[in-house]
């Protein structure tokens, strides 16, 4: 019997060798034969010339009367195969010669499609989103690719429930197909409500925050997206929790979510249920392996305390900060690892921290790899790491982030590199640090158009260069406009058009200019406005030459140079007062130049929540020029925030100019001025309207020298993209020297809603004055695309 299975067993293995041969054999018999017929027919086909035999002979390289090649009728078939449902090809060899025959059964056309099951959704918008039209060439991927966009839509709907399948009913008469759809919608996912059980209402809110799921809101949900249900997120969330809830301490936590249908038609409330177990806390906080640093600075960077709930994430931060302890000081290797040890019979965590502190390293050479444009000084400008200190990750990490923020590449890479042959000269260990950097797309043109309780409809157009070289105006004609790349220069021009004024800016800024630690620019400006009254414009032409230098990461030192020429234009000089019409003459050149210091901690650009802005500035006018006069302001806004949600800011601004020499008060020209009124200053006034008047007529506005600002607002964040605010504004504007007089005062509310992640939110609000003068200073309703706080 063994011998009987070791014979057979040779005989399968001898058939498995020889078998490829014959195949092989079979393809090479028929290579470079000449094909002497060339057959084709096609089955169930209706006469076209789409399929005519001819035409079929058109589109292959296959020909009669030449040598047959495998690769070219493999090509063939694959070519055919985009138009024949099944293609069966024949050779064979008869008295020497090549013949090939081939039967091919054209795809079939779709007679009609039918959608059954759908009641929520029409029939209309499902044909129209499945985008197939009839009668239309039956292509089974063509056809799942648009079924499965069918799908994608019922889920963006919210109908998480939704089953479809579809079913494929032949013709063979007519080589046609009916297509049925089969729809079963389930429940709309449109989430009424989100319920959590067993949570406080600090977790409630932190959990709400921090989840992907969100309430779906009719005014909201149809611009953001959110509001229904995604399998998904979903999941992502209970990940969410869990880590949250095993961060408080609760390491044994169960979450479930449960899915009810609400009382409301197509609504569901999303049920969230935890199991606590119990709370878990951290024990004794041990460590060893530190040489460099003493118990006391290393206990300080742990934030594990013994008693407080055990926090993998606290565990987390701690091993990073005392990394990055080390990491400052040169340790860029030392490895901290630590070992939690549950203690028997109690809810407690002891964790025992080990520190491996490795060498010191110093910065070796500073390497930038990638740039292909910008120049190699512009990005070791950003760099904070020099040859020979000692190395620090904190400033490898800064360098990064410094270099990301620039916006000229859109990946940055800073890391150190072991040396190879490190010189015994230098003594010590040393580590190069290599930058690699991948450019990106540093210009930008862009449109725009918007709307103003100031302007009214307003439009304009801009151009910008991020990364922009002057130096590269004399190479235009050898490089083209890539030599006006690179330098790490800031090219601005915008043309802004509105119904009461028109205004043309070009500006340019070197940082680092001369390799200092200043920047330095001008702004060019040509202008045309009525902004302050309609009875008259204000054209001007400028010319500011600033520079600006960082003194630490939140003051900044600026000093200008202004020449400015402005000339005031009467709209109706015949029923002008006498007033407006002599100072309205009071046109020129002003000629100045000034400083500023700039304070700046908060937190954010667009939409601060903590942190002072503060600013000084003064200006000497009387460098040449037609006029004379010292100007400054002190200007403070300062944000302190209450909870996740509540923003308290306060504001406090204060202006003024004191002519000098034959200036007088009366003398200083109108856009030199100061005015006060509308959405960025007091809400619930009319812009500019507030203070002195021409005499004679209470609606158009003077303009003061002394001025006086106080505001407080309550801000609270109702959605991710939207706030509400209530404020007290409160100011005074005078003519006199430091006066401080009659302050009006208005109060309101209002929203702020960010539509574009990284632009100005959309500011509308009514504001209520407490003691106008008259009717004529009061504009409750203002809007805004940015303003002012």
């Amino acid at each position: 019997m063994k011998a009987y299975y070791s014979t057979l067993l040779i005989l399968l293995t001898l058939m498995n060798c020889i078998a490829p041969s014959y195949s092989y054999s079979a393809v090479v018999q028929y290579e470079n034969q000449t094909v002497d017929t060339f057959d084709v027919t096609v089955l169930g086909a209706e006469s076209s010339e789409r399929y005519h035999e001819s035409s079929i002979h058109d589109r292959i390289k296959t020909r009669i009367g030449h040598p047959f090649s495998q690769v070219d009728f493999d090509r063939d078939l694959k070519a055919l195969s985009k138009d024949y449902d099944r293609i069966v090809p024949d050779l064979g060899i008869v008295d020497g010669k090549l013949h090939i025959s081939l039967e091919l059964w054209p795809k079939p056309s779709i007679r009609q499609i039918a959608l059954e099951g759908n009641c929520k959704l029409t029939t209309k918008e499902l044909r129209k989103e499945l985008g197939i039209t009839i009668p239309s060439t039956f292509n089974a991927q063509e056809f799942n690719k648009a079924f499965h966009k069918l799908k994608t839509y019922y889920i963006q709907k919210g109908f998480f429930e939704a089953q479809l399948n579809y079913s494929i009913c032949a013709i063979e008469e007519t080589n046609e197909v009916d297509i049925i759809i089969c729809i079963e919608e389930g429940r709309a996912g449109r989430i009424k409500d989100i319920v959590f059980n067993c949570f406080t209402c600090d977790e409630k809110e932190d959990l709400l925050d921090m989840m992907i799921t969100k309430k779906y809101n009719c005014f909201l949900s149809w611009l953001t997206g959110t509001g229904t249900y995604n399998e998904e997120a979903v999941q992502q969330d209970q990940f969410i929790i869990l880590n949250y809830m095993q961060n408080k301490g609760y390491a044994d936590v169960e979450v479930e979510i449960e899915i009810c249908e609400a009382e409301q038609n197509n609504r569901i409330i999303i049920i969230i249920t935890a199991t606590r177990g119990a709370k878990y806390r951290f024990g004794n906080i041990t460590f060893e392996g530190n040489e460099i640093f003493s118990d006391d600075e290393i206990c300080k960077q742990i934030r594990a305390k013994q008693g407080c709930p055990y926090s993998p994430e606290v565990v987390r931060d701690s091993i990073q900060c005392v990394t990055n302890l080390y990491g400052r000081c040169g340790y860029i290797e030392a490895f901290v690892n630590f070992e939690p040890k549950l203690v028997c019979d109690e809810c407690v965590y002891d964790v025992h921290f080990s520190i491996d502190e490795g060498e010191q390293y110093h910065v070796g050479l500073v390497k930038v790899i990638g740039n292909t444009c910008t120049q190699t000084n512009v990005i070791l400008h950003e760099t904070l790491l020099c040859p020979g200190e000692v190395f620090n990750l904190d400033k490898l990490t800064r360098t990064e982030r410094r270099l990301c923020n620039v916006g000229y590449f859109s990946n940055v890479n800073a890391y150190a590199v072991r040396i190879e042959d490190e010189p015994s000269c230098l003594g010590g260990n040393y580590r190069d640090v290599h930058i690699e950097v991948e450019e990106t797309s540093t210009g930008n043109f862009g449109a725009f158009a918007g709307f103003s309780t100031t302007e009214n409809v307003f439009g304009g157009f801009n151009i910008t260069e991020k990364n922009f070289n002057i130096a590269g105006l004399g190479c235009l004609g050898k490089y083209g406009g890539r030599a006006l790349r690179g330098g790490g220069e800031y090219a601005h021009f915008t043309a802004t058009v509105g119904q009461k004024s028109r205004k043309y800016i070009f500006s340019w800024t070197k940082p680092y200019f001369m390799d200092t630690p200043w920047a330095v620019g001008f702004d060019i400006e040509r202008s045309s406005n009525r902004y302050i009254s309609d009875a008259y414009d204000i054209n001007a032409t400028g010319f500011t030459l600033n520079g600006f230098y960082d003194c630490n990461a939140f003051l900044r030192y600026g000093v200008h140079y202004r020449i400015r020429n402005a000339c005031i234009e009467l709209v109706n000089k015949k029923k002008a007062e006498p007033q407006l019409v002599r100072e309205a003459k009071e046109t020129g050149i002003v000629s100045a130049v000034g400083a500023s210091w700039n304070y700046d901690s908060t937190n954010s650009i667009l939409r601060p929540t903590c942190g002072l802005k503060s600013r000084i500035e003064g200006e000497f006018a009387g460098i040449g020029g037609d006029y004379s006069f010292f100007s400054g302001a002190y200007l403070n806004t300062y944000y302190h925030q209450i909870g996740e949600r509540d923003v308290l800011k306060f504001r406090a601004d204060a202006r003024f100019i004191q002519p000098i020499w034959e200036t007088g008060g009366d003398d200083l020209p109108i856009d030199e001025r100061i005015f006060l009124g509308g959405e960025n200053e007091i809400r619930g006034y009319r812009p500019y309207n507030l203070g002195p008047k021409f005499d004679g007529n209470n609606d158009e506005p003077r303009g003061g020298i002394s001025m006086q600002l106080l505001s407080a607002e309550y801000q609270r964040r109702i959605w991710p993209i939207l706030d509400a605010f209530v404020f007290v504004d409160a100011g005074h504007l005078s003519l006199a020297h430091w006066d401080f007089g009659r302050f009006y005062t208005s109060v309101g509310y209002g929203v702020r809603l960010q539509i574009m992640g990284n632009g100005p939110p959309l500011t509308l609000g009514m504001g209520y004055p407490l003691n106008a003068k008259d009717d004529s200073d009061v504009k409750r309703f203002f809007m805004t695309v940015g303003g002012k706080f």
